[in-house]
């Protein structure tokens, strides 16, 4: 298989570990739950790829390649600065959307769909990232 179809399936798993706590926090609907879901969502994106990356079985594709946990810290807060960005930017559209009349399961499954984009994005750009820096010196 290859590496990328490789990162992309283990986001799924991942995922299984990341998305319900804030899915569920955000369809509670009380007034703290969107932060809830938000405080969640962050410390959980960062903390299981990096903790999974960091694992001696977490090799992707044919030749094995490795992610540095220190690239994929990096590229969480680029993609993360990336999003805010991009959310700051189209803001009053986004508030104005008609995405938010669509019912609560409509909805959840875009966010859904989001942070699995998201995860992934990031795990595609760390992969690359670790594989042009050089390979590190085993001591021992």
């Amino acid at each position: 298989m290859s590496w990328w179809r490789d990162i992309l399936r283990q986001s799924v798993f991942m995922c299984f570990f990341i998305i319900p706590i804030p899915i569920g926090a955000y369809t509670i609907h009380s007034g703290s739950s969107a932060v809830v879901a938000m405080v969640s969502y962050v410390f959980l994106s960062l903390v299981i790829p990096v903790a999974y990356v960091g694992m001696k079985d977490a090799t992707f594709g044919p030749q094995k390649g490795r992610i540095r946990r220190w690239v994929m810290a990096l590229m969480w807060l680029v993609v993360f600065a990336a999003i805010g960005a991009f959310t700051a930017f189209m803001g009053r559209y986004w508030k104005a959307a008609p995405f938010w009349e669509w019912p609560t399961i409509g909805r959840d499954i875009v966010f859904i769909i989001g942070m699995y984009a998201e995860i992934s994005l990031t795990m595609l750009l760390a992969y690359a990232a670790s594989q042009c820096l050089p390979d590190r010196k085993e001591v021992g």
